[in-house]
């Protein structure tokens, strides 16, 4: 994606922030204007406040657009989302602490779009996004490269949705068994197909908290449910008893999640905005160790998350490699080979095949969130270089 604000100091990211926002000329009384940006993208901003973000009402011709989301102190804001008329994700930015900027890119269609700027995956729905103007090139004028890209990144989504169906199955069988070791052996395993998969998830409105919420997640506790409930039980009370209908409803979640995946209209620029926020969801968020708090399998997720990145940005390479990019092409891969040889480090022989959380040092924590960081920041690069493509 073409990336306005760098990965740098809170300081520079709201000068610059500003700077864009003064451009865009938004404000919360009415709709924001735009100004079209570099080579036919259009550039729209929006800032984080407590009950959700301003401006509430934005207007944009149909295309290529470019979305800035900036924190400028909110607490009780941290999500940016924009949503179709059905409530399908488009694109989103979270974990956006005061002082943060992120954005994404992608070619929208005449239309009403839904702004939700929420907290930890609240619903808020709380703006407006219309789209003005004629539809733009439909898929037949689309490159051949991107094209394959989208149709083999749709092949990838439904191996990874199987085996994550499969591992499930065998997950909830060891817990209705009450094999308390096995399904603590299969927890990280079966997580890890689903991070590789997580954007697509999230994409399908009430399914990522129903499979994925923690506990800090959820207002009403009564109602929390999937990975992160099943795991509280089994580690801090080191039983299965309890887990019945938890698992009943985590394994028809999960079915649910690979029914839906056929159906699913991607955009390139989509699968290369997943793969940022793979990344940031790591380097943003997991690295403190928050995401598997009582069974510490947190490297797996680590894993799955990279993998699922990474395979996006394969899938991408060949509609890269024929739009001239392969600088950028060597400069993400040289990363992606940093990383894993990262995670190799923290790798065991057990059922989980890494180290627990609690083994890494600061230090450890501190080299991982960078070399994650160092790749995010290429690959934020790439969605913008597809919708050239046009």
């Amino acid at each position: 994606m073409n990336r306005m604000i760098p990965r740098g100091g809170a300081a520079t990211a709201l000068a610059l922030a500003a700077s864009v926002l003064a451009a865009c000329g938004g404000s919360d009384s009415g709709d924001s204007s735009t100004t079209a940006a570099g080579k036919g993208a259009t550039r729209l901003a929006f800032e984080l406040t407590d009950t959700g973000c301003t401006p509430s009402k934005a207007t944009v011709p149909a295309g290529a657009v470019t979305i800035v989301a900036t924190n400028p102190g909110t607490a009780k804001t941290d999500e940016f989302e924009l949503k179709n008329a059905d409530g399908i994700i488009m694109g989103e930015r979270e974990n956006l602490a005061p002082g943060l900027s992120s954005d994404f890119t992608l070619t929208l269609q005449p239309g009403r779009y839904i702004l939700n700027c929420s907290f930890q995956n609240e619903q808020r729905d709380n703006g407006t996004l219309v789209v003005t103007g004629t539809a733009v090139a439909a898929k037949a004028a689309t490159p051949a490269e991107v094209a394959d890209a989208v149709t083999a990144y749709k092949a990838y989504l439904q191996r990874e949705s199987g085996e994550l169906l499969t591992h499930t199955q065998a997950f909830v069988a060891a817990l209705k068994g009450g094999d308390t070791q096995q399904a603590k052996d299969l927890f990280g395993p079966t997580r890890s197909h689903y991070e590789q998969i997580e954007p697509i998830a999230e994409s399908f409105g009430d399914l990522d908290p129903q499979i994925d919420a923690r506990v800090n997640d959820v207002a009403d506790k009564a109602k929390w449910t999937g990975f992160h409930r099943i795991e509280q039980i089994l580690w801090q009370q080191s039983t299965t008893q309890g887990t019945g209908a938890y698992a009943d409803k985590l394994l028809a979640d999960v079915k649910r999640l690979d029914g839906s995946i056929a159906g699913l209209d991607l955009q390139a620029a989509q699968i290369a905005n997943g793969a940022v926020a793979l990344l940031d969801e790591v380097s943003n968020r997991k690295i403190t160790g928050e995401e598997d708090r009582y069974s510490h399998t947190d490297l797996a997720d680590f894993q799955g998350n990279f993998d699922g990145a990474r395979e996006a940005f394969e899938t991408l390479k060949p509609a890269l490699a024929a739009s001239g990019d392969q600088a950028l092409i060597d400069q993400v891969h040289a990363q992606i080979v940093k990383v894993q040889a990262g995670l190799d480090r923290y790798r065991r022989n057990t059922p989980l095949g890494f180290a627990l959380y609690s083994a890494l040092t600061p230090q450890d924590r501190r080299r991982f969130a960078q070399q994650i960081a160092a790749l995010a920041e290429p690959m934020s690069l790439v969605a913008g270089k597809l919708l050239q493509q046009r």
